[in-house]
């Protein structure tokens, strides 16, 4: 941190309105250094140095009313340097929602209900970005979801969308370790490659190349007992067709709609009745108190090699982040996907 004793230099990035109907790209964020005045801190509130950006595809951008440009917000990791939070005390290490930044406050009582104090579960044998992945909030969200929606059960068969993901890798392996056939699809044949010979995957396909019902019915033949949708797209009307009874999905992601694709408007319905299928929607921030138990549980496995995960980490300035993101939402890299601006 730089310039005055009473102030500091933050680069923020910025991103432009988008259109309706258009995906985000990297034409529309602008990076900017600015000076600002160091915060005075409320009861509550944290003062956090950011370090590595997690890239998903759920990021939020948070336009003021009447404004036409705002900060874009994500989640990532950083270092505490002051606080009036017992939670996150100073030299913590801090995951979250912060804004592309060089540097965040956070009071906002949303904010830091979605925050977590890294410092109760961190591996320092780890890499520190596989916090923003299979040990963050993307490995939480599969371990919390399976475990509270699946109700998994051995012979049975999961299929997984967007397999190659962050949440579609672990998804996958959670269930192979408690003895379920495991389909996943991808976007390409080297994921493909990947999820068979790597994660363990029983079967696999490439969606853009291969008709997605017959790839699964021909991995599938006596149909699949689950499907964990992670990109909520006409993949679901599929599902309901080949679903066993008492088959269930399990709505995680929505991947399509982050890539400006069409979002499911199944016309088969009436299999939730027939078949009695369970359809749930699970999202993570109703959870958190389950955050050391998943530590405990996981930790381990990631740290042993059980648990395989793929990550890329690109390192650089906060101007790469939005070039980044924009061949993230493309499909440009496999597994975790996370920007280091800085070291803690």
């Amino acid at each position: 941190m730089s310039a005055t004793n009473n102030q500091f230099t933050n680069i923020r990035v910025f991103i432009s309105e988008i259109p309706e109907g258009v995906a985000p790209n990297k034409s529309y964020f602008r990076t900017v250094t600015v000076t600002e005045d160091k915060p005075v801190l409320e009861d509550g509130a944290i003062f956090v140095k950011n370090a590595v950006f997690s890239l998903d595809p759920y990021i939020v951008y948070d336009f003021s009313k009447g404004n036409k440009e705002s900060s874009v917000a994500g989640f990532g990791i950083g270092k505490i340097i002051d606080s009036k939070n017992p939670t996150f005390p100073v030299g913590s290490t801090f995951f979250g929602p912060i804004r592309w930044e060089s540097y965040s406050v956070l009071n906002k009582e949303q904010e830091l209900s979605q925050s977590v104090n890294l410092d109760a579960g961190l591996d320092k044998e780890l890499p520190l970005s596989v916090y923003n992945g299979v040990l963050g909030l993307s490995g939480f969200t599969v371990w919390d979801s399976l475990r509270r929606l699946g109700n998994l059960k051995k012979g049975e068969t999961i299929y997984i969308s967007s397999a190659a993901g962050t949440l579609g890798q672990l998804a996958g392996q959670l269930a192979k370790r408690q003895g379920l056939r495991v389909i996943g699809s991808a976007g390409s044949d080297e994921k493909v490659t990947f999820l068979k010979k790597e994660l363990g995957f029983d079967a696999a396909f490439n969606y853009k190349t291969q008709d997605k019902r017959e790839a699964l019915i021909a991995a599938a033949p006596n149909g699949i007992d689950i499907y964990y949708d992670l990109v909520f797209d006409n993949t679901v009307e599929v599902a309901l067709d080949l679903l066993n009874t008492h088959g269930r999905i399990i709505t995680v992601g929505a991947l399509a709609m982050h890539q400006n694709q069409g979002i499911a408007v199944p016309r088969n319905l009436i299999n939730i009745l027939m078949k009695q299928i369970r359809y749930e929607g699970y999202v993570v921030y109703e959870y958190y108190d389950q955050w050391e138990a998943f530590w405990t549980e996981v930790t381990p496995l990631v740290r042993k090699g059980e648990i395989k995960f793929d990550e890329t980490l690109i390192e650089g300035g906060l101007d790469i982040v939005a070039e980044t993101y924009d061949r993230f939402l493309q499909g440009g890299y496999k597994g975790k996907v996370s920007v280091k601006i800085a070291d803690l």
